[in-house]
């Protein structure tokens, strides 16, 4: 009885020592902590972008990247200038033997359809009506398809494309890769945003010899190396690999010259005007009074004997009948005046009867 009771009271010892332990781990546990972020996605920085837009293009702003057990996903996060709500981004699903760098679940394969393409459109494009183009377009991996659409000043596009060698059967190359360009701008037309998707560059692979998504690589010209042929040097690069120039064109701004102030200035005083002096004589000359009695009143401008700029009638004379007696005297009414040149002898200016009256000339000849 003894020998049992002693075992049974070690046995209690043992467990209150275990438990005494169990808490002081749990309490040096707690103090070595830290904090974690319950998410799937990790910042990672811009220059691992597994896929960039071609120089000139949209600004990488930032890369969000989720490692599964046999894929790798990316959200590269795009530069936007537009007023559609959304952000612009480049989605990258790449598909292969990820090694250590595995994460814990699986990402489905991702076969593009065109009932998923249109349920993406009315998420990530709200409130923007975009139709989906039934025309063809291939860059440099092969075709793909794209939808357009706008809002107000802003242009959008979806392009979306899958990457993968044939599968066979007895086929080493392995892979895939698939990406979708959310795309909006103000100020631009599609074909710019378009020609975006042509110059999109993959730089990313998996450490794999038999990862392979891009299938053969394309023979080379059979003319090169060919005798009799002739090849003429071309454009080294590619207009598609490059952001196309009427791409978010910079808005010019037209700098005015300010209007000058209208500071208020002295008015400046009046120039006299001097009044015109008719028949004032020249500066120099004699000047003879004025009889008495005269009418110092200027005649009416058209019996004025000033003279007038408009060239004056030729004179008209009057010629008398031999049998008239030296007086002279008026001609008869019905008598056509006869216009003579003026003769070589004197002549004789009989002044006018009154002041209003137009001044008459007679010519008498003296012999």
């Amino acid at each position: 009885m003894r020998l049992d009771a002693m075992i049974l009271t070690l046995r209690k010892a043992h467990q209150t020592i275990a438990i005494l332990i169990s808490a002081a781990l749990a309490g040096c546990g707690y103090n070595a902590g830290g904090v974690r972020t319950a998410t799937l996605g990790n910042s990672v920085p811009v220059t691992e972008a597994f896929m960039t837009p071609p120089p000139g293009g949209p600004e990488v702003i930032a890369v969000v990247e989720n490692r599964y057990a046999n894929a790798l996903a990316q959200d590269i996060i795009l530069d936007n200038g537009s007023s559609v709500s959304g952000q612009n981004v480049i989605y990258v699903r790449a598909f292969g033997p990820m090694g250590r760098d595995a994460g814990q679940s699986t990402l489905s394969t991702d076969l593009m359809n065109v009932t998923d393409i249109r349920q993406e459109l009315n998420e990530r494009f709200p409130g923007v009506p975009m139709r989906v183009s039934g025309l063809y377009a291939q860059n440099r991996y092969g075709p793909f398809s794209y939808a357009t659409g706008g809002s107000g000043k802003a242009t959008c596009i979806y392009a979306w494309q899958r990457i993968a060698a044939d599968a066979r059967v007895f086929s080493f190359q392995r892979g895939a890769i698939t990406w979708r360009l959310r795309l909006c701008e103000n100020n631009t037309d599609a074909r710019s945003l378009l020609l975006l998707a042509y110059g999109l560059t993959i730089n990313g692979y998996f450490m794999s010899k038999t990862w392979n998504p891009y299938g053969d690589p394309p023979e080379p010209d059979p003319r090169i190396g060919r005798p009799g042929e002739t090849i003429l040097p071309e454009q080294v690069v590619d207009p598609t690999v490059i952001a196309p120039t009427s791409y978010r064109e910079p808005q010019r701004t037209t700098i005015k010259r300010p209007a000058p102030s209208r500071a208020s200035r002295p008015a400046s005083a009046p120039v006299p005007v001097r009044p015109q002096v008719l028949n004032e004589p020249v500066e120099g000359a004699a000047v003879v009074p004025r009889p008495e009695q005269t009418d110092l009143s200027e005649p009416a401008v058209g019996t004025s004997n000033l003279p007038s700029n408009s060239p004056a009638p030729p004179p008209t004379y009057t010629v008398p009948s031999p049998s008239t007696s030296l007086r002279p005297s008026a001609p008869p009414a019905s008598t056509t005046p006869t216009v003579a040149p003026p003769p070589s002898g004197p002549r004789l200016v009989m002044p006018p009867t009154s002041a209003s009256a137009s001044p008459a000339v007679r010519v008498v000849n003296m012999r």
